[in-house]
């Protein structure tokens, strides 16, 4: 079954995007097109496009970055949204960026296309751009996962604290529906316990780890 967003707040009087419908479409597109390996390359590469564009941004110190998400004023809070500092270098991010697009379709076409349930097996498979930016390994539960996770660890190679380069890992996820995703990986590499990742992500929809170079 293809795992849904959670849309907390949402009006159910809202009105539908096309933009959403479209772009939940065009997945499907590339997924007939060229196979669930091809979308992913696809989706992955157009979000490092994006991550391209955004300007190097410098912290004096952990705590200026801390105030920077406060304030939503760095790269990856402007893309999406306020993220809650959990401690030990661990976020949670309340609100999926994408939960509308996700809503949106089956609300019109009553379900999600079942290849979608593929291309999240596909994207959580090890490969090298997967270990590149440290997404995957188990913490995909939905198609926008290609897009919204390479996309934060891009925006992460974007931002330096005190002149040292920083390194995101996705560590874990949560679907509306309440099923949680894990990187067992990226949780085991950075010696984060599993019960502390389980526990952002009773109040979140996403959590990271931010590791800044020594």
């Amino acid at each position: 079954m293809v795992e849904v967003c959670s849309l907390e707040g949402e009006s159910s009087e809202s009105v539908t995007d096309i933009a959403h419908i479209s772009f939940l479409d065009m997945i499907k597109v590339l997924f007939d097109l060229g196979g669930t390996a091809n979308a992913k390359g696809t989706l992955i590469r157009n979000a490092l496009n994006t991550a391209d564009k955004i300007s190097q941004e410098d912290y004096d110190s952990f705590d200026a970055f801390l105030q920077s998400v406060e304030d939503g004023s760095n790269p990856i809070s402007m893309m999406e949204g306020k993220a809650v500092y959990e401690g030990g270098n661990v976020f949670g991010l309340p609100a999926c960026p994408f939960a509308k697009s996700i809503k949106n379709y089956p609300d019109i076409f009553h379900e999600l296309p079942k290849s979608y349930e593929d291309f999240t097996i596909e994207f959580n498979k090890s490969t090298r751009i997967i270990n590149m930016y440290n997404v995957g390994e188990g913490a995909g539960l939905s198609p926008f996962w290609p897009v919204h996770q390479p996309l934060r660890s891009a925006l992460g190679d974007k931002i330096k604290i005190g002149g040292k380069n920083v390194t995101i890992y996705q560590l874990g996820c949560k679907s509306g529906s309440g099923k949680k995703g894990f990187g067992e990986k990226w949780i085991e590499e950075n010696g984060v316990a599993k019960d502390v990742v389980d526990k952002v992500l009773d109040d979140n929809m996403c959590c990271y780890y931010l590791k800044v170079a020594e």
